[in-house]
């Protein structure tokens, strides 16, 4: 290989890394936790947006805007059902509706193109590590390394949900949409054995 060869690779090969230099990842700071009596949709919301956005930056994606408070409401409220009938479902019979179209509709929205992702996670940041409970009425977990499990914080909680749906290729396929513009996230604490598990809705509009 010439000079110039080796010379024109290296700027190809600088010109495919420099969007991805440019896609910074939310920092898992210290914050508060989530308080599961009291969850602050809006910031979760933002958290969960943010996530996604770095997803959608590595593979040269725009970016995805906040789609108001109502549409996070209106998932908020399918959260609330699922939490209650610990049913993980994209139907239900909870305030914003059965479909997922009926909460966009519930929102005031008439987009184009609308999809939906849930899901549901523990509470408590176990990942996929081993625990060991110590009391669970006190919600007292500690890791492989003796250290105490802490609740999710909003950051955390992003963090973890968004990734669950990145490695679901339908979930991801909706994040991952060239056609979506928007987003907004709903989420409601049930009780469980591990001291609570979050149910989240996610919808996307364009």
């Amino acid at each position: 290989m010439t000079v110039r060869a080796l010379a024109a690779f290296v700027v190809f090969w600088l010109a495919l890394a420099a969007p991805l230099a440019a896609c910074t990842r939310p920092a898992l700071q210290p914050g508060p936790t989530i308080n599961p009596v009291n969850i602050d949709q809006t910031r979760l919301a933002r958290a969960i947006l943010a996530e996604v956005n770095y997803h959608r930056c590595r593979v040269q994606l725009r970016e995805l805007s906040y789609a108001g408070d109502a549409l996070t409401q209106s998932s908020q409220a399918h959260s609330v059902w699922m939490a209650q009938r610990k049913k993980l479902s994209h139907t239900g019979r909870g305030a914003s509706g059965r479909k997922m179209t009926d909460r966009v509709r519930t929102a005031r929205l008439t987009p184009r193109t609308a999809s939906e992702n849930i899901a549901y996670l523990p509470l408590f940041q176990f990942g996929r590590n081993s625990f060991r409970v110590v009391d669970r009425n006190a919600c007292h977990f500690l890791d492989a390394a003796g250290d105490r499990i802490p609740s999710h914080s909003y950051a955390t909680l992003a963090r973890e949900v968004v990734t669950m749906w990145i490695d679901s290729p339908g979930h991801r396929r909706n994040i991952l949409d060239r056609d979506v513009t928007a987003m907004s996230t709903g989420a409601a604490v049930s009780q469980s054995r591990a001291c609570g598990d979050v149910w989240v809705t996610q919808i996307f509009v364009g």
